[in-house]
């Protein structure tokens, strides 16, 4: 919900810098929370099936995790189209974000109404072996990030019969 109501928030903004901000947290949200649903699932799973391993889990990457929901409950998405290729897309962008390297920009004015994507970078250091996340930090990956993932969680809900969001009641007296 935050993912795409942040979205939202991005397309209305008229300074180029928040909606950036905007579309920044969509993304990385929409991730983000992928794999929290991931783990939901599989801490739930571990509770109805012994031969599971939580611990081995965890030690999955997100797009390792994603297989296995999928495989198990054998939910076929076609791994070259939406939604799959996106979640790729958004865990390598999550990725360059998370792991972002130091890079050097020359001495530039930057002025408000800038588009600071637009500013030539300069790498200084040849490890970094992700792109810099910001040039894929636009309105469209914002709202395909947040769909496609969005899909896939319903997906995965739907044939595991397992809804992992918080349930509680409260009685007032």
């Amino acid at each position: 919900m935050a993912s795409s109501r942040l979205v939202t928030l991005g397309r209305s903004l008229d300074k180029k810098d928040y909606s950036f901000s905007a579309y920044t947290g969509a993304m990385i949200l929409a991730v983000t929370g992928l794999e929290s649903f991931l783990n939901s699932i599989a801490y739930s799973f571990a509770r109805n099936d012994s031969d599971f391993s939580y611990d081995e889990f965890e030690k999955m990457n997100i797009e390792e995790k994603l297989d296995y929901f999928l495989t198990n409950f054998n939910i076929t998405l076609k791994k070259g189209e939406r939604p799959y290729q996106t979640v790729k897309k958004a865990i390598k962008w999550r990725n360059s974000l998370a792991h972002s390297k130091p890079t050097y920009v020359e001495e530039t004015e930057i002025t408000p109404g800038d588009d600071i994507r637009k500013i030539p970078l300069q790498h200084i250091t040849t490890r970094n072996k992700y792109p810099p996340y910001e040039k894929s930090v636009t309105e469209e990956n914002a709202d395909r990030f947040n769909r496609d993932i969005i899909q896939i969680i319903t997906e995965i809900t739907k044939f595991s019969g397992i809804d992992p969001r918080a349930k509680c009641t409260y009685d007032h007296k």
